[in-house]
Parts: C-alpha cells; structure tokens; sequence
C-alpha cells in the first residue's frame, strides 16, 4: 500500500510538471502555478484576488496588446491581480485538455471553437450562460457573435474576441514579375500557381504549406469545395474522404507539397512558420485570417503583398471557414469566479473589443464597432467583402465533435505527414482519416437524434 501511495503521489507530481512546463514564453514570464499554484486564488495575505489569463496566441504584438489591456484591467480593479501565461497556438489543445485533466487551468483562457464542447462536456470550463443574461451589452452584439459556436447543450460557454474568415495573402511583386494580374478566382487557379511560382534555385515556391497541427482544416476547406458540401459529412455520417471526388481533392491538395511546390521543411509547419515563411520572401500564397495583416504591414514593404478572396469552386461559390480567433472562458476550477468574469467582461467590453480587433485585424463582435472606418478600407475591407458575398458557403470544422482538437492537432498531423513521407499509401491514409471522422459523427448521431 505504501508503494502504491508513493507511485500515486510521483505520477501526480509528475502530471501536474508536465502541464504546467507547456505554458511558457520566449519572454520568460510565464509561471502557470507560481505560488498561487492551479487555477488563481486569493492571496494567504490582505484581500486582493489573484487570477491567471492564458494566452494560446503568443506573439510579439499580441503579447504587448494584451498585458497592456490586463494593465488596465487591474488600474480600474485595484483589488484584483492578474498574471499573464501563454501556450503556442499548436500545443494548446494538448495543454489545455491536460490542464483540464489536473484541474489546473487558469482562471481565464482564450480558446478556440474546435476544443470548446470537450472542454465543456469535460467539465473544465465554467457555463457562463449566468454572468451572460445578465450583460449589459447584449443587444449590441452582432447576429455572428449571437450565432457563434460557443455554446454547449444550448449554453453559453466563452465569449467571441473577434472574427476570422480566410483569405489569401499574395506575393503582388512575384504575380507582376510574371505579368499576372493579381487574382486567384478558382482552386485550379491556385494549384496552378503554386507550380508557377515553384523555383527551388531560388527558394521560392508557391505556397506556404502547413504540415503541422490544425493543416488538414486547410485540406478539408477544399475538399467540401470540391465535393461541394457545408459538412464534413454527408447525411449518414459518413466522411466525404470517403466519396471517390473527396479523396481525390485530397491527393490534390497534397499534391502541392509532394509535388515540391511547398518548401521541403513545411511539412512540419504550423501558424507561425507558415506566415514567416510568407513575410519573408519564400513562399507566394499564404491561406490565412485577417490577423496576419498587421504582421505583414509591419514586416514588408507596401506594394509587394496583398489580401485576395478565397477561390470558388466550379460550381462558383466560395467556401469558406470563420469563427472566433479565441474566445475568452473561465475554468470551473477557479476560486474566483466573479473576478475571472470581471476580467472577461472587462476585456470584452466595446472599447477594448474595437482595439482588440483593429490591432489584430479581426471583426469586432459589436454592430456599433463595424462602423469604424478602419473596416471600411484596405486589406480588411476584402474580407468583410467576402462576407457580402452571396455565393459565400460556411465550410467550417465539426465543432461539436468532443474529439475534434484531438483529430486536427494530433492524429490527422501523424497520418498526413506519414503519407507526405511516403510512409504510407494515400488510401490507407485517407481509410484512417475517414475512419476516425465517422465513427466520431456517428456517435454524436446516436446521442443526439
């Protein structure tokens, strides 16, 4: 028994070090559980709350925006204390599920819509469906905030930062050395100009691939174009992998990086490889959100890059994938749970939505702050014209799916870059992929007739 309690207690100890080794910056700054250990709690001393924010989308300028918004937050709230963490973007499921597991999570966490219902049906996060009736700013959210997949069993589980949609980012300087005008109106447009730009003497190729975690939503963005569906299903349940059309988008799509049209390394790439390679010259095509703007308007010359519509089909719609950048949640673990929604409510308020959004070029979630003209003009304009259209087709992920982080972090990584390495045959990764997607969908079916 002794034995038994010692390996107990070291596979605790051991649980609780791994999770919270994953939330650090470059910067140093994060200490998940510092003295106050798991989700924030009041101080052994006076009366000041102390609260954790996690950050899944550390970078140089995000960072800075939100310490300074938390700066703010605890200038107007004197009596509360908040420490900034951070994951990168690509590890973030993993962390937060493992976080959820030891009932560690910060008290406040910005997360994404295809964790959202596992970490609620998990019971890590708080239903905020009770601090949000009683919000005074309802009625000027705007019909996409109200509409967003942020709830769970009808409730209301985070609330939206902001909008994102994808578009194409474009080397203007590559497409004019070509004589090209610079537009991409179908995917046979795209795959063609992937192979036109390719000059490995060079290092140039034509698209900056993503191989890494969440690299199969772009693949499946193209697929449903393809196969022409909103679902990654068809009425059954069944993966539209396994329709003959489905399958062979994907061999297309993965055609650009086996085809050499994709720098070698990018079979590994996640978000931020993905847009430096863009920045810096190697790459010609960048399928992103609009978040990626400032970066780009802070890193290159202006002429040399612009922000197109994503292609049509054939049948000449566009289908295309939004949702929030990472909505704001509350861990059901937190001591505090007034002052975590404090802070929500605080960093979510229309003064600090309105910066939040121009700064990272998202769509605010106020109908008051889309009358900025900062909306109105520029690369973002195009995105809000895309949002117009009314050939537009919603293609977005299963986020209902409780095993969907799982799925485009982790699994589908492993069986695509198998295949990329020709470690195994596209039908047997296409079979695990399907596989894997149906019996998903499948059984949210039979819970949920």
């Amino acid at each position: 028994m002794k034995k038994k309690a010692t390996i107990l207690a070291l596979c605790t100890s051991l649980v609780l070090t791994f999770a919270l080794a994953g939330c650090s910056t470059n910067s140093g700054q994060n200490e998940a559980a510092k003295a106050t250990g798991a989700a924030g709690t009041k101080e052994t001393t006076g009366k000041k709350a102390k609260i954790s924010y996690l950050d899944p989308l550390p970078s140089q300028e995000r960072t800075a925006l939100m310490q300074g918004l938390l700066k703010k937050f605890q200038e107007k709230n004197p009596n509360i204390e908040v420490e900034y963490t951070s994951v990168p973007w690509d590890d973030a499921n993993k962390k937060w599920m493992t976080m959820g597991a030891a009932g560690i999570l910060p008290d406040v966490l910005s997360i994404d819509d295809t964790s959202l219902v596992a970490m609620a049906s998990a019971g890590y996060i708080e239903n905020l469906q009770p601090f949000y009736d009683k919000w005074d700013q309802l009625n000027n959210l705007t019909e996409a905030t109200k509409q967003a997949r942020n709830k769970f069993k009808g409730n209301v589980y985070a609330i939206p930062d902001g909008f994102l949609l994808q578009g194409l980012f474009i080397r203007s300087d590559w497409f004019k050395e070509l004589n090209m005008p610079e537009t991409i109106a179908t995917w046979d447009d795209y795959f063609n100009l992937a192979q036109k730009f390719t000059d490995s003497a060079k290092n140039r190729y034509g698209i900056s691939f993503r191989g890494g975690a969440n690299g199969v939503i772009r693949a499946m963005e193209y697929v449903m174009a393809a196969v022409h569906s909103d679902s990654w299903f068809d009425k059954d349940g069944k993966s539209i992998l396994y329709k003959p059309e489905g399958a062979a988008a994907f061999k297309k799509f993965y055609d650009v990086y086996l085809n050499g049209n994709a720098p070698k390394e990018s079979v590994n790439w996640g978000f931020n490889e993905m847009v430096q390679g863009f920045l810096n010259g190697q790459t010609a095509i960048l399928n992103q959100t609009p978040e990626v703007i400032t970066t780009a308007q802070k890193n290159m010359k202006e002429g040399t890059w612009n922000v197109v519509p994503m292609p049509k089909a054939d049948e000449g719609k566009r289908y295309i994938f939004w949702g929030y950048t990472a909505a704001y949640a509350m861990s059901s673990k937190s001591q505090n749970k007034d002052a975590s929604w404090k802070l929500i409510e605080f960093l979510s308020s229309p003064e600090n939505n309105l910066e939040y959004s121009i700064k990272n070029s998202t769509i605010p979630i106020y109908k008051d702050n889309l009358k900025d003209p900062f909306f109105n003009k520029g690369p973002i304009a195009g995105y809000a014209g895309s949002m117009a259209d009314s050939n537009i087709v919603f293609a977005g992920p299963p986020s209902h799916l409780t095993k969907l982080g799982q799925f485009t972090g982790t699994f589908a990584v492993e069986e695509t870059q198998k295949y990329l390495t020709k470690a195994q045959s596209l039908e047997d990764t296409v079979k695990h992929l399907a596989d894997f997607l149906t019996k998903e969908q499948q059984a949210y079916m039979k819970e949920n007739p």
